[in-house]
């Protein structure tokens, strides 16, 4: 019954919005895939918002990609509670909105999240994208769906619904086999021709990027951002604005929990990839810190706290064996929850909750004179190794930039702890 009255609620939204936007007629990006989204969607606001100077940007400050949440999006709401009640209120205003409201930008950002079977249709029947980007296709966020496979054919409707031009992830053996069918202009990015470094300015690590005889200097580290860092200059020239030869250094809002880097009192330093985790990026994420470790602080040693890879379903023994195979050889493993606790050998330091593991983490940093990089993943819900995290950051105000720090999930932990 209930999904019965959200469904009626959601279709009289759309309308509102589908009026909305034929009357103020903005450009449409919108972006799908199963990992990197926001960070795609951020970098690309970014780049758009320093090099189109005569145009408005937008794309929401939080992570609204549901059929609700889309729908906020478009009208730049940005502060709901999704109570019943509340639905009835905001129906009222948007409906005020679709008449009235201004138009307040020229091109617009969005995200397409789906949690099941045609929850696509209803999204695209909102409006439809005049660019659309497909980040990338893991085997994560799949309860609903069962396979990859059937996961990306409703994600792909995105892609055979856009208007203009559509870019795909070349990293992604699903969108080549799906890349014939797609009969729209299309292009790939992320073909591997990138070419960048890490150095150490001061006390910060900048990433400097090489493309079509362009320097790209930047805050922000990880070699998928550095692929939708390279996309957004190329979706520049959609817009008529084509950059040669250029060089500049570009900052970047890093997304909590996207290999976000922080300090330690003994210069040891901690990674923060604890948005979520599947076995595709769990191994990314490794790489990435050996890279980072040789190029940079070759002497470091290399410890991971590791969590849970959740909705892997009967492949979780198979994908966490394999994951502690990728993890051995380093100096010290720690991993927290029960997935690991079981399927990692007794050899590894396991913890049920990220209370143990911090104690246990805090104490041996705070008695050692060796210096470490430390990686911090796992997927959400229950887990929160974050708040291990938390207790060892050197400056408590980077607290604010770790995940699921908002009043309504530290409620929700406190169950927990």
């Amino acid at each position: 019954m209930k999904r019965i009255v959200l469904k009626i609620i959601y279709n009289i939204l759309a309308k509102y919005t589908r009026a909305y936007l034929m009357r103020t007629k903005p450009f449409v990006i919108w972006i799908t895939g199963n990992v990197w989204k926001t960070s795609c969607r951020m970098i690309l606001h970014k780049v758009l918002h320093t090099h189109l100077k005569n145009k408005v940007i937008y794309t929401s400050p939080k992570n609204f990609n549901s059929e609700l949440w889309l729908i906020c999006s478009i009208f730049k709401i940005e502060e709901f509670k999704p109570w019943i009640k509340n639905l009835f209120k905001l129906m009222k205003e948007i409906k005020e909105l679709s008449i009235n409201k201004e138009k307040e930008y020229d091109i617009i950002i969005l995200e397409y999240g789906i949690d099941r079977p045609r929850d696509m249709d209803f999204l695209l029947s909102v409006v439809k994208p005049d660019i659309s980007i497909f980040t990338k296709l893991w085997s994560i966020h799949v309860q609903n769906f069962w396979t990859k496979e059937k996961i990306g054919n409703e994600k792909i409707k995105l892609i055979f619904n856009t208007k203009y031009k559509t870019y795909l992830n070349f990293d992604d053996e699903y969108l080549k086999s799906k890349y014939k069918e797609i009969n729209i202009n299309k292009q790939y990015f992320n073909k591997g021709w990138l070419k960048y470094e890490y150095k150490k300015v001061w006390e910060n690590i900048i990433s400097e990027l090489k493309f079509d005889e362009n320097v790209i200097k930047t805050n922000m580290l990880w070699t998928d951002n550095f692929a939708y860092l390279e996309l957004s200059y190329t979706i520049l020239w959609d817009f008529w604005k084509r950059l040669e030869n250029i060089n500049e250094y570009i900052e970047l809002e890093n997304q909590p929990g996207r290999f976000n880097v922080f300090s330690w009192l003994n210069d040891s330093i901690l990674i923060d990839s604890s948005y979520n985790a599947g076995p595709e990026s769990m191994k990314q994420m490794i790489e990435n810190v050996r890279f980072l470790r040789d190029k940079l602080f070759s002497k470091y040693k290399i410890w991971f706290v590791i969590g849970d890879m959740r909705e892997l379903w009967k492949h979780s023994k198979e994908l966490h064996k394999q994951l502690y195979l990728d993890l051995w050889k380093y100096d010290l493993l720690l991993s927290v929850w029960t997935e690991t606790s079981k399927y990692f050998p007794d050899t590894v330091k396991k913890y049920l909750s990220s209370v143990e593991a911090w104690v246990f983490l805090k104490d041996e940093l705070l008695k050692t004179k060796e210096k470490y990089i430390i990686l911090f993943k796992w997927s959400q819900n229950t887990i929160f190794v974050e708040e291990a995290l938390k207790q060892v950051l050197a400056d408590k105000n980077d607290e604010k930039k770790l995940v699921r720090q908002d009043d309504i999930w530290i409620e929700k932990k406190s169950k927990f702890y």
